[in-house]
């Protein structure tokens, strides 16, 4: 199933009270958490009183909430010399909760994350459900482990308990010092986060779901969202609003989210003496709410430096900084002007991807590249790698990326950074490209003031202070070596850092105004790029479903490559199986391959699916392709579906959640006839997440196992001996 892309494809695609933000010398504030003896780990708060440090206000990113009534967290923070306490009390008015252990994240629960400090690589998370759901009257938790190798000295534990209360429910958890190496002391500092989840369902009235947390991104790397902590006697001031400045294009609005005891305190917005603007933090949906926009035509160039007073306490303090429309012109004029960009039509560029790195073999790695461009947003990118040939673009209306195992449709390469750097007139669309765009401040980055952009695509742009010119695309990627090319600047060399080196495209001749076919965009055909794994199927209903976009590509990495699927049909047919088992059937692509297959050798297969919505979608697709007689598709827990099932099986096929490879060959090892085959897939990208089944497959004497990398996800064929 879920496939991991290879590197190269997978290059292209708020601020808390006491928390002053604007002066990017300072960092993150660091927060003091008491020590607090006693504590018992059982959900009640009758033994924190009022102690701990508090926090009372969770927004989602963008400053989302719901109302009080519906959804609201407040949590503590503690300390003893077993760990780190955690107390959640939170209003929910419906409570839905996961009946997977490994899936509670995406329902009613909080996160619980930690680290040794901001940006460790040894750190945790912790995700709990309450109980609150009538379905599930007890607590449940699930550890997730981010450590890396060098830090798993130990098991990972974590205490919890939950009350559930009319309306809500509250959770404890004690996060043992044990489980970073630690030993606590006074001035200790630590990174710590925490997420709540909550999840309506399709109840009658439902807000649908929402993820708040104390921080001001959540984003795929936890570990750098993290709060600073420290062990203290004594807590830092409760957290009780949220203060956000947006600048965007002709507005800076500064906003204050704060808790319900702030309803009716005074706000004051001033300028070093200058008072701005003074309001009375306002009700609204349970909590204290107020925004400020500041006046365009008295600030057209700078937005001044702003002090945000809350009752008598300075709340956040932002710099001046420019106006994003100002930020933005100057970035054009540096690059050459409006006039000079927009008599370019086209762009190719020839170079190189290089690959720098101290661990690999050899460490260093040049993969030849062209990249094609045209007016308004038409893009191609080819590279060639070890394996074949990869690809990315956008024709104008569907984007793709290719690699040597695979085609995906991917929607996103429409306005991906790379389509944004080749586009010749990419500048002049910048907020197409990246919508939504706030400056939200400046600061240094390597070694240079730049002004941080951000945009709802969840990337940040870094305009240098000095230039103008665009030289961060995120952290992630260094725009350098600007040279002028027809009169407009172009970055030849655009680099990513990465552990024990870095990676960077070099580009050798950027051309403009070179003519190109449409041709050269176009969506690849699979008959074309994967011509061997259809030769030979003639079937007028199945075959244009193997190949057809809106089934395979539309779900890309959830797909087995089509090879793959070639080299399931062989295997049927080579030894004349009939009886088959398929554990996870997704859209019902790779059980189109296992149909063709028995319907030749005149079996049947049984197809489980755990989601209902795929399960009723593959279906339809079995319907399509005129399967009916030969598929027999089920929706349900396959652990509860397999006993149902009668008799033996010559066939299995397993692609299903990693971790529960090892429960299904041991709930069908014996029920599997002398020579047939036990096949599971995405043994080489996901060998990590199935190791005890790995192990039991290659130690196993009735089974006869073998490794097949027909594509990049990898087989274990294991036959089992007569």
């Amino acid at each position: 199933m879920r496939n991991r892309f290879s590197f190269y494809l997978l290059l292209v695609t708020s601020l808390c009270l006491g928390f002053s933000p604007g002066f990017a010398d300072s960092g993150p504030e660091v927060f003091q958490i008491p020590r607090i003896e006693g504590l018992i780990v059982d959900g009640s708060d009758s033994d924190w009183g009022r102690q701990g440090f508090c926090v009372e206000i969770l927004a989602d990113p963008d400053g989302q909430i719901l109302p009080a009534d519906d959804f609201d967290v407040k949590f503590r923070l503690a300390w003893d010399g077993q760990g780190l306490y955690v107390l959640a009390v939170v209003r929910d008015d419906i409570a839905v909760e996961h009946e997977d252990l490994s899936r509670l994240w995406r329902t009613d629960c909080v996160e619980l994350f930690v680290s040794e400090h901001l940006g460790s690589m040894n750190w945790y998370q912790v995700v709990i459900a309450s109980g609150a759901d009538p379905q599930y009257k007890k607590t449940r938790q699930r550890i997730y482990d981010w450590r890396h190798p060098q830090y798993k000295t130990s098991e990972l534990t974590a205490q919890s308990g939950s009350r559930v209360f009319k309306g809500g429910y509250a959770v404890e958890a004690l996060l043992p010092w044990e489980n970073l190496g630690l030993e606590p002391s006074p001035g200790m500092e630590l990174a710590f986060q925490f997420v709540a989840n909550d999840d309506d369902g399709n109840s009658l009235g439902s807000n649908g779901s929402l993820r708040v947390a104390w921080f001001a991104g959540i984003g795929s790397n936890s570990r750098l969202n993290m709060h600073r902590v420290r062990l203290s006697g004594t807590p830092s001031d409760a957290v009780l609003c949220r203060v956000d400045r947006e600048i965007s294009l002709g507005q800076c609005a500064v906003s204050v989210l704060g808790s319900s005891e702030l309803i009716g305190k005074p706000v004051i917005l001033r300028n070093g003496n200058e008072i701005i603007d003074r309001v009375v933090l306002e009700q609204k949906h349970g909590r204290a709410e107020i925004r400020f926009n500041l006046d365009f035509e008295k600030y057209p160039d700078e937005w001044p430096r702003l002090d945000v007073v809350v009752g008598e306490k300075i709340a956040a303090a932002f710099e001046a900084l420019p106006t994003l429309d100002w930020v933005l012109e100057r970035y054009i004029q540096a690059l050459g002007g409006r006039a000079a960009i927009e008599k370019l039509k086209t762009r190719v560029c020839t170079g190189r991807l290089v690959d720098d790195l101290s661990w690999a073999d050899p460490p260093v790695q040049t993969h030849p590249l062209k990249a094609l461009a045209e007016v308004p947003d038409k893009w191609v990118m080819t590279l060639e790698v070890s394996k074949g040939t990869e690809q990315n673009g956008f024709d104008g209306r569907m984007g793709w990326k290719l690699n040597p195992d695979r085609i995906e449709r991917d929607g996103r390469m429409s306005r991906s950074w790379l389509g944004y750097v080749l586009n010749p007139q990419g500048p002049l669309r910048i907020r197409d490209y990246f919508p939504g765009m706030i400056l939200k401040t400046e600061e240094v980055l390597s070694g240079r003031p730049v002004y941080a952009v951000k945009n709802k695509t969840e990337k940040i742009l870094y305009f240098d202070v000095e230039t103008g010119l665009l030289s961060w695309i995120s952290y992630a990627w260094e725009l350098r070596d600007y040279r002028e090319v027809d009169g407009v600047q172009f970055p030849f060399r655009i680099a990513t850092s990465r552990k024990g080196g870095e990676s960077y495209f070099a580009f050798d001749t950027v051309e403009h105004n070179v003519p190109i076919e449409d041709k050269q965009f176009a969506f690849p055909d699979a008959g074309d790029v994967f011509s061997d794994a259809f030769d030979g199927i003639e079937d007028a209903r199945v075959l244009p479903m193997l190949m057809m976009k809106d089934l395979t590509y539309e779900h890309g990495e959830m797909n087995i490559p089509c090879r793959d699927g070639r080299f399931l049909y062989d295997l049927i047919l080579k030894n004349g199986y009939r009886r088959g088992l398929e554990i996870g059937t997704f859209n019902g692509y790779s059980t189109l391959w296992l149909g063709l297959a028995f319907r030749k050798t005149g079996g049947r297969v049984v197809t489980i699916e755990y989601d209902r919505a795929s399960g009723e979608e593959a279906r339809r697709n079995f319907e399509k392709a005129g399967l009916e007689d030969v598929v027999d598709s089920r929706i349900n827990d396959a652990f509860e579906e397999i006993p149902k099932i009668e008799g033996e099986f010559d066939f299995i096929f397993i692609d299903a959640n990693k971790e529960d490879y090892i429960r299904f060959l041991d709930l069908l090892k014996d029920r599997v006839r002398p020579g047939g085959a036990i096949v599971a897939h995405n043994v080489t990208n996901y060998a990590r997440d199935m190791q005890e089944f790995l192990e039991a497959i290659r130690n196993n004497p009735g089974l006869e196992t073998t490794f097949h990398e027909i594509s990049a996800e990898g087989f274990s064929l294991s036959i089992k001996r007569k």
